[in-house]
């Protein structure tokens, strides 16, 4: 059992080159698939290599190694080692965190067959330091280059001495190939299929880039060099969504429809936080953004309204849901309660109660509290989902019931003194880096759908005074 940490994705990323950060940086990481930072397959891979050599479940030659990547590993989850089986020609095992299984690796024994192109004869040297690249995926087709190592982490030990350190650094050098050149920073490593064959003189990884399909995102990519030979499969993830700007807002949004509104929007930094509070900032409303983790985000957005209002309508603050802190703040007149941790969730059950516990302290604690103890609150907006009802996505149980629990507090709390009048929507599925996926989904447009809901909360406190 192991517990992957930051500074175990610092010392791969400098044996790899692997600086994505999707595996690197948390705030960045929110708005990949992942939403979090998670481990290098790579990583995973040459683990499990390790720790199989270690335990002697591998003793002899090794012929190939392939590794199938299905779910993500997140940090500081416990991850573990499943061997499922053990034969004369190969060892397979799984790779499983907090109970998901998400990688399967396959260690060939003996020694390989005649395998083409042994060594890749490019003279192109490709060098990308640390950050990624972001081409188009009509421009990856037929790419192709050399790369060399550029780290010498001693960080598998046991596949160090039964392949040689070439052959782990080549290895590694996939997993730069994917995360920093093709697809490189909107990038998912699908699979890796090599064979163990005779030492090359030249030192590091030749690829090409045989096929990069515009339609399924996948590309294909040989590889060779430093005593291994096969074969890389990717995927291009779609670019972190981006709402609307104020310039495509403020023709929709009647000037001064707002006006002398104050309005707390919780995980205002982005998604539809962010959209909401420049809709309000467009009508004249005073605006404070709230963020956690994503400070920079928050700062580019009150600059964004500021300067395109020429007016400091806008401020943020940090307020984590989580932490059971409130906002000491008087006069703010209406809530948006956008903040949410990530959605979709990996688990091994239907129903996971840390899941459950974490969500109903997002969703439903942090707003019962805020409207409960934010003076002169006057209306409160929850947004619930459209996943209540059936037909939701799999994996979505906790979160369905969260949002259904959420409109009845909604309904408990209009009905009792003391709190504001609260509205909540269903609201449809919309592109947001929480629902972005790799094959497109149906989504509604998202400032079509939240005008309208602005302008009934906003409405709500005309018709209540």
């Amino acid at each position: 059992m192991r517990r992957f940490a930051e500074q175990d994705q610092d010392r791969f990323a400098r044996l790899s080159g692997d600086w994505n950060p999707m595996h690197m940086d948390p705030v960045a990481a929110r708005r990949t698939q992942a939403g979090a930072p998670v481990v290098h397959g790579v990583h995973l891979t040459l683990w499990t290599l390790d720790t199989l050599i270690r335990d002697g479940v591998v003793t002899g030659p090794v012929a190939s190694v392939q590794a199938v990547f299905n779910k993500f590993v997140y940090l500081d989850t416990p991850t573990a080692i499943r061997v499922v089986r053990v034969a004369d020609d190969a060892v397979e095992a799984i790779v499983s965190a907090a109970g998901v299984d998400t990688t399967t690796v396959t260690i060939g024994l003996g020694v390989s067959g005649p395998v083409e192109a042994g060594a890749m004869d490019l003279p192109s040297v490709v060098t990308q330091g640390r950050v990624a690249n972001v081409p188009e995926l009509s421009a990856m087709a037929k790419q192709s280059g050399w790369m060399e190592p550029e780290g010498s982490e001693d960080l598998f030990p046991n596949a160090t001495r039964l392949l040689g350190a070439r052959r782990v650094g080549a290895i590694a050098l996939t997993s730069r190939l994917v995360g920093m050149l093709y697809p490189g920073l909107h990038s998912v490593f699908g699979s890796l299929d090599i064979a163990i064959v005779p030492e090359h003189p030249r030192l590091g990884l030749g690829f090409r880039v045989a096929m990069a399909n515009i339609r399924t995102r996948l590309l294909r990519m040989p590889v060779a060099g430093s005593g291994i030979a096969g074969t890389v499969i990717a995927f291009a993830r779609r670019e972190a969504v981006m709402q609307p700007g104020m310039p495509e807002i403020a023709p929709h949004v009647a000037a001064g429809s707002f006006a002398g509104a104050v309005a707390l929007v919780t995980g205002g930094s982005r998604g539809l936080g962010a959209l909401t509070a420049r809709i309000l900032a467009a009508g004249g409303a005073r605006v404070i953004v709230t963020y956690a983790v994503g400070r920079d985000d928050a700062d580019a957005l009150v600059t964004e309204i500021n300067d395109f209002l020429g007016a400091a309508v806008c401020s943020a603050i940090r307020y984590d849901t989580m932490s059971g802190d409130g906002i000491a703040i008087d006069g703010i007149t209406h809530l948006y309660h956008f903040a949410s941790p990530r959605i979709y969730r990996q688990k091994a059950a239907l129903f996971d109660a840390g899941v459950f516990a974490e969500f109903t302290r997002a969703y439903l604690g942090s707003f019962h509290d805020l409207c409960r103890t934010l003076p002169g609150l006057r209306v409160a907006f929850y947004p619930s989902s459209v996943f209540v009802e059936p037909g939701r996505p799999r994996d979505m149980t906790e979160y369905a019931m969260i949002k259904a629990a959420g409109e009845i507090l909604c309904e408990e709390m209009t009905a009792t003194e003391g709190f504001p009048t609260v509205v909540s929507r269903r609201l449809p599925r919309m592109l947001t880096d929480q629902t972005a996926t790799l094959a497109r989904v149906s989504t509604d447009d998202a400032l079509t759908t939240m005008l309208p809901v602005v302008r009934d909360v906003q409405g709500t406190l005309r018709t209540a005074s």
